[in-house]
């Protein structure tokens, strides 16, 4: 905060604001908020009555002062009192940071300047500590089990939407406390990389493409893998190798003192060399923790050197719209000498290597 001369930080988004106290709640209409003043070890929490107890249950930080307004309060009368309190004039707030809350503040009496702090918390953010690996590793794990289950289930007849019911009950089974998303696709709906779970069925011999991302202790895993139901064609195996020589490649690259874009190179350079570089429409990978997309990002010109503790995801795909797409998707931490893939999966397109 000195070095960007900021006299104080807001912040609203239940990432940052469990990253730094252990206390985060769903704002809605309500603010929900954490403010810490760079000259004062004084840190607070701006709260709805109704939110009191968990705040004081689950925040961290000793001795942070808790403001629990009721319905019929306006917190940005607290919110004000206390930026004048501590005479704030430089005010760093997160970009997603509801503007409901920002404008009054800026267009009030108070005579303040905004700056956004989204690079300053994710650069806290993007090292993982021992504890934070451990949960990315259990969410991994979970994730896998799941994984394997769910196609354990997949046969012809079954549609999409039925997948993506199992997988949320199943999940919840073994422990997850969220699913952040299920992608299930088959037949030409794979080659639509965000395309959701529709009522088409799965027929003999389709690609069924699966993107499960779950959440454990706060901390997220997101695992793809691509399956036949059925005996694959002689082309369907052909994509499927391009795309796993691709994932081979940049997980090869990613280690310490590397660029996140030279892995994106990698892989992006062996799906090129086949001739299917038009098809990979994506980067290779983003980055994992308390948000399931976060620094560091995998792409080409992303010069950010890859460190101890960073975590993200390589998944290269190849569409081929109309008929199907394949993509191969791993956890990985960068440790010293290299990384540790937490996605400890099978990488075939038959189903019955997976059971």
């Amino acid at each position: 905060m000195e070095s960007l001369g900021l006299d104080a930080i807001m912040l609203t988004s239940e990432p940052n604001m469990y990253y730094l106290s252990g206390y985060s709640a769903i704002s809605l209409e309500r603010l929900v908020s954490l403010l810490v003043f760079r000259e004062s070890e004084n840190i607070c929490l701006i709260v709805p009555k109704l939110e009191k107890d968990r705040a004081e249950e689950n925040c961290k930080i000793k001795d942070a002062e808790i403001f629990a307004y009721s319905d019929v309060e306006d917190p940005l009368d607290t919110l004000r009192g206390l930026l004048l309190r501590h005479h704030v004039k430089n005010f760093g707030v997160e970009g997603s940071a509801p503007y409901r809350f920002i404008h009054p503040l800026i267009s009030g009496t108070l005579q303040m300047s905004i700056k956004l702090v989204d690079e300053l918390m994710y650069s806290l953010r993007i090292i993982k500590d021992e504890e934070e690996m451990k949960y990315l590793e259990a969410a991994a794990e979970i994730n896998g089990k799941l994984m394997r289950d769910t196609i354990g289930q997949v046969r012809a007849g079954l549609s999409e939407k039925e997948v993506a019911a199992f997988v949320k009950a199943r999940a919840l089974e073994l422990g997850a406390d969220d699913v952040a998303f299920i992608l299930a696709q088959s037949g030409s709906n794979s080659a639509l990389p965000h395309q959701e779970p529709t009522q088409r069925r799965i027929n003999d011999g389709d690609i069924v493409l699966l993107d499960i991302g779950i959440r454990y202790m706060g901390y997220y895993s997101d695992i793809t893998r691509t399956i036949t139901c059925g005996r694959p064609s002689p082309q369907q195996e052909k994509i499927f190798n391009i795309v796993y020589q691709a994932q081979s490649a940049g997980l090869a690259t990613a280690m310490e003192g590397r660029k996140a874009g030279e892995v994106d190179d990698a892989a992006r350079g062996k799906i090129s060399d086949a001739g299917y570089g038009e098809y990979f429409i994506h980067r290779t990978g983003h980055g994992l923790g308390l948000e399931v997309h976060e620094p560091p990002y995998i792409k080409s010109g992303n010069y950010q050197e890859l460190k101890k503790g960073m975590a993200f995801t390589v998944e290269p795909g190849i569409y081929l719209v109309g008929r199907y797409g394949v993509r191969l998707e791993d956890n990985v931490i960068i440790m010293p000498g290299g990384h540790t893939n937490l996605t400890r999966l099978p990488k075939s397109l038959l189903k019955e290597d997976y059971l």
